[in-house]
């Protein structure tokens, strides 16, 4: 065997490429639920008429990080 035989290799450096990926859609969606709770408590301390639009922007980009994991873990 080869030690530079890269169809030996492949199958793992594929499984690390899709490990990497899904573990940072799980910190990116992290990220989101944090910019979720920031929004949230910053709606409560300041008043505002976006606020409601801020709120609902900042769930939609939660559930969008959530469907980035799903691409993320299925696409690849």
């Amino acid at each position: 065997m080869n030690p530079l035989d890269l169809a030996q290799v492949m199958p793992y450096l594929l499984i690390a490429q899709k490990t990497f990926f899904v573990l940072c859609a799980v910190l990116y969606f992290v990220f989101s639920v944090v910019v979720v709770k920031q929004v949230t408590t910053m709606s409560k301390n300041i008043r505002d008429k976006f606020n409601s639009i801020l709120i609902g922007f900042s769930y939609l980009h939660l559930v969008f990080a959530a469907g980035l994991i799903l691409l993320t873990y299925f696409g690849l």
